[in-house]
């Protein structure tokens, strides 16, 4: 038996996945521009998953499958087997009422399962008058893991004072 589900890579940084129930996930990194308070170019790369192809806001109706768990984990560490000198940011959106058990969550996969390599930061901001979790992943051996720790932090600071609506 597999220890995660078989991966689907459709290039561009996005990959398939579908459960033992059927349920399709979509896992993909985007890559972007920030900048730090001294005005120095980093290049970071977003993560996330969803279910279907879409952030389902729906009360959550599914049960635990720890191979979604292993998948996800499986994906982040091949992203550093590739790019070990880059910082990796997620979000997890208020579209819901789970915004903050799935930070949980990640924390948890993170704490069981990444802790030896990788140094997870957490972050919980405001922006739009909603408080939004997030946080980033980076190897603890990175060499500009301190400078990325700065532009990322920097990055989600500025995002937050922006003022909308």
């Amino acid at each position: 038996m597999s220890l995660h589900y078989n991966l689907i890579d459709k290039g561009n940084g996005i990959y398939f996945f579908t459960t033992d129930s059927g349920i399709q996930y979509t896992a993909f990194f985007t890559s972007y521009q920030i900048f730090d308070k001294d005005g120095n170019s980093h290049i970071i790369y977003s993560f996330g998953f969803d279910r279907s192809g879409k952030f389902d806001s729906k009360k959550f109706h599914h049960e635990y499958d720890e191979k979604i768990k292993r998948t996800i984990v499986h994906i982040v560490k091949e992203f550093f087997n590739k790019y070990d000198h880059n910082a990796l940011v997620y979000f997890c959106y208020p579209d819901d009422e789970y915004s903050r058990h799935r930070s949980i969550m990640f924390s948890k996969w993170c704490s069981e399962e990444m802790i030896e390599d990788i140094e997870h930061l957490k972050r919980i901001s405001v922006f739009n008058n909603e408080k939004f979790y997030g946080g980033m992943l980076i190897l603890k051996s990175n060499p500009l893991r301190i400078h990325l720790v700065n532009a990322v932090s920097y990055f989600i600071d500025d995002l937050a004072n922006q003022k909308y609506g």
